[in-house]
């Protein structure tokens, strides 16, 4: 078919390393306008830009290597991207990570979402960092090398879980410059944390008071390990997490669910290890 584009012809790319595992990929780029509307005009109606344009790229990945290149984008770091379709790009400049998530299910790869802002040129002829070689040392865990701490995990069957970690960007302008003359790095930074399990025999916490008193935190540790080499693993650790919700669901075919939600606040992002 003629401009058919097969996934084969597209990459993405972040300070020139090509990403491994992408399955999707969206951008948007926004120009803000208002009327130009004002007591005595009388010309043509119109529209002026009223603020500096910004621009939105996410991405979502098959976890089948080192997340590394991604998780290290949460502290306050600015890099230059591009997308490739068909031999052609769409290149940007001063992007900065502000959202960062991860989804765990049995029998399936782990799948993350990233979100990024653009603050910079973006275009087929704005200059990035040069590509550098692909990675190509594989990391890729299954559901049996996955270690969980978490409430309840230890008797009853946890079928899914993800995690979450927004840093928050805040651009800075001076007068005369459509870019921002700087990025800053907002603290405190929101981390969540999900998890689903079958029941065997878990309690239920008296929600209400936990939520408002903040008595109940967990100390939370999600272990991978790469299901080829075993000395392969990346660790995600959350400490004092708070138990923020609990929901239960029941069904005729002797189901019973219970969701646990867990979220808190740092000034630094949560520590991710990788050996």
């Amino acid at each position: 078919m003629k401009g058919h584009l097969y996934s084969e012809d597209n990459n993405f790319f972040i300070d020139g390393l090509k990403i491994s595992g992408v399955q999707s990929i969206e951008g948007s780029y926004n120009v803000s306008y208002q009327d130009n509307v004002f007591l005595g005009y009388n010309g043509d109606p119109d529209f002026i830009q009223d603020s500096p344009a910004s621009a939105n790229f996410s991405f979502s990945r098959a976890v089948i290597s080192s997340e590394k290149p991604i998780t290290d984008l949460i502290q306050d770091t600015g890099f230059d991207g591009s997308i490739e379709y068909n031999g052609k790009f769409l290149n940007f400049q001063s992007g900065y990570l502000d959202s960062y998530s991860i989804t765990f299910s049995v029998d399936s790869l782990p799948e993350s979402s990233v979100g990024i802002s653009v603050y910079g040129e973006m275009g087929a002829n704005v200059p990035v960092s040069p590509q550098r070689p692909n990675q190509t040392e594989f990391f890729i865990p299954s559901s049996s090398g996955i270690s969980l701490n978490c409430d309840g995990r230890e008797t009853n069957r946890v079928t899914n879980f993800s995690l979450a970690i927004s840093p928050r960007r805040e651009p800075v302008y001076k007068i005369g410059s459509i870019f921002p003359c700087e990025v800053s790095y907002i603290t405190p930074i929101n981390n969540s944390f999900s998890v689903e399990m079958d029941v065997d025999d878990y309690e239920s916490r008296n929600v209400y008071d936990y939520i408002r008193t903040g008595i109940h935190t967990k100390n939370i540790q999600i272990s991978l390990i790469d299901q080829c080499d075993k000395t392969k693993t990346i660790v995600y650790s959350f400490n004092k997490m708070h138990l923020i919700s609990e929901s239960f669901s029941l069904d005729s075919n002797n189901k019973t669910v219970v969701r646990l939600d867990y979220s808190m606040n740092t000034h630094n992002p949560p520590d991710i290890t990788y050996t």
